[in-house]
């Protein structure tokens, strides 16, 4: 486990849950015509920055990895991919089978935001929940993937309060 204190992780997932909880609330709010009317004047696009949203959640996932199981390499450099594998399975089972379906979740999508500024297969990211998707990663039928960032925060965030208790004994 890191050697993180607690006031920096907590200062830390603050700031996560604030910086995405935001986004959401820009693309809910950009559905309404009272949130149009209002920023029209402003030339604001409406919507919230599911892209930069997505990368974000994936960096905070191999973040919380690298606090909960620190793996390195035999030369002492983090260990990045089991890092962020890891601490992706905490978010919930449907999490873990869809990777271990044989989907590489590292290398397509935080490889592929972080580097590509996309996912390196077909993927659609949504910022709203969709009732046909119960985790916020994944593939449809037709082989494309989806992310879906609320659902993913949610999932994440729960994920990094159990961090919280496992690593601070916090009761929350």
């Amino acid at each position: 486990m890191s050697t993180m204190q607690h006031t920096d992780f907590a200062k830390a997932k603050r700031f996560i849950c604030m910086d995405i909880d935001r986004e959401i609330r820009l693309a809910y709010a950009s559905q309404r015509n009272e949130f149009k009317a209002a920023v029209q004047p402003f030339v604001i696009p409406l919507g919230g920055a599911n892209y930069l949203a997505a990368l974000g959640l994936l960096s905070y996932t191999e973040f919380g990895g690298k606090l909960k199981y620190n793996e390195r390499k035999k030369n002492g450099s983090d260990f990045a991919s089991k890092n962020f594998n890891r601490f992706f399975d905490d978010l919930g089972a449907g999490y873990k089978q869809f990777r271990a379906s044989g989907t590489d979740v590292y290398d397509i999508f935080r490889c592929g935001l972080v580097h590509e500024y996309y996912a390196k297969a077909n993927c659609d990211i949504y910022m709203c929940k969709k009732k046909d998707k119960p985790i916020g990663i994944g593939v449809e039928p037709c082989g494309k993937y989806y992310f879906v960032v609320e659902t993913y925060f949610e999932d994440l965030k729960r994920a990094l309060d159990q961090l919280e208790k496992d690593c601070f004994n916090e009761i929350m």
